[in-house]
């Protein structure tokens, strides 16, 4: 007895949108399974980036005109406050660090504020060099980081000091000030920005 021909074309109709909900939860368990940074966590970078040869010498500057030869030692942009601050620079440095099987870059300029505070920013390549950070006795903060340079950052503190840290496309970028108030955080950050040079 042959099959009616409304119940092939159901079974069809039926197998068809199987189909279509097995492929739709095969895509939904891929996309969920991917693993997600938590709450205060750097979503890891891109391994693509070259590691460096390395420097002949550290490069070493005492005053903000000078802040070309850095960030033509850097071979990413660097994070600095460019305007509107009463920042004093007191030193910056960018010399090579042994990472993985060749040499990160490490731009470090340490500033003087108005009140005599000390102020650090620091920029990494490559971004993926998130152990260069450093842990010390940071533990994550419940209050949102300030922005730096249109970045979201993750605000850290250690009970004497806040870390803010974030990460760009092409290097990662850690400020780090001591235990003060919103409103003079985001002064001292709102004038930082990429520097890649004139």
């Amino acid at each position: 007895m042959q099959t009616p021909a409304w119940r092939r074309v159901l079974r069809a109709v039926l197998t068809v949108l199987m189909s279509l909900v097995l492929i739709a939860v095969f895509y939904v368990a891929v996309v969920m399974g991917q693993p997600q940074p938590r709450d205060g966590e750097i979503a890891a970078a891109p391994a693509d980036q070259p590691l460096l040869p390395p420097l002949s010498a550290a490069v070493r500057i005492t005053d903000m005109d000078q802040i070309d030869r850095l960030a033509e030692a850097f071979p990413a942009p660097l994070l600095c406050p460019m305007y509107g601050n009463a920042l004093v620079l007191l030193e910056g440095v960018c010399s090579d660090v042994a990472y993985e099987e060749g040499f990160a870059r490490v731009a470090t300029l340490t500033f003087r504020t108005e009140t005599f505070d000390t102020l650090t920013v620091t920029s990494i390549y490559p971004a993926r060099a998130l152990t260069l950070m450093g842990k010390g006795d940071y533990a994550f903060s419940g209050m949102a980081g300030q922005p730096m340079a249109t970045l979201r950052s993750v605000r850290m503190e250690d009970g004497s000091s806040i870390r803010l840290h974030a990460q760009g496309e092409e290097a990662l970028y850690v400020f780090t000030a001591p235990d003060v108030s919103t409103d003079v955080l985001r002064q001292w950050t709102s004038s930082l920005q990429l520097y890649v040079g004139t």
